[in-house]
């Protein structure tokens, strides 16, 4: 029996695969349509594990010797997830407020996952901002609130309407019966 190198033959990639071959940055990775579809069904197969949608396969290493990036990408997240999170919760909308919350995060992560061509710069140049990852979180809420707008589509927006409406609904029906 063979061990080593030579013990598995070469295995044929499928396209995907093959992408992470052929990027040269992990950054590229994030406005790839294709690879951030799969990164997000991926992410659901196994039940929102954030760390399953990104898998960024061989090119982790080069990631983790960009641990600002890295660092920026995580931060980046955070920080819109709050401020949505803050958003919604100064319209006062009661027990409604944590499911909107939770549907203003899943669009703001499949945004992040896969960006319009129109977002992406934004996105871009907010990751370069130095003066903005000082802390835990980017406290400078006028350019997250810019970012959102830009990031987030109509389609979006409606979405997390409805998920407030629907809830508010719900909630005046189950109250008058």
């Amino acid at each position: 029996m063979e061990f080593g190198v030579n013990a598995y033959p070469e295995v044929k990639m499928d396209n995907l695969k093959e992408q992470l071959y052929s990027v040269s940055s992990p950054l590229d990775l994030l406005v790839d349509s294709n690879y951030m579809s799969q990164a997000i069904a991926d992410e659901g197969e196994v039940g929102g594990n954030i760390g399953a949608g990104l898998d960024w396969g061989l090119l982790m290493g080069s990631l983790l010797s960009d641990l600002p990036l890295l660092g920026r990408l995580t931060t980046l997240r955070i920080s819109l997830n709050r401020e949505a999170r803050l958003t919604i919760e100064a319209l006062n909308l009661g027990d409604g407020t944590k499911q909107i919350t939770r549907t203003a995060r899943a669009c703001i992560k499949n945004r992040l996952l896969s960006p319009t061509e129109a977002a992406i710069p934004h996105i871009k140049a907010v990751l370069l901002q130095d003066n903005l990852y000082t802390e835990e979180y980017i406290s400078n809420r006028q350019v997250l609130k810019s970012l959102l707008k830009e990031l987030l589509t109509d389609s979006d927006r409606e979405e997390i309407a409805t998920a407030g409406a629907s809830l508010i609904r719900t909630q005046i029906l189950s109250q008058l019966n």
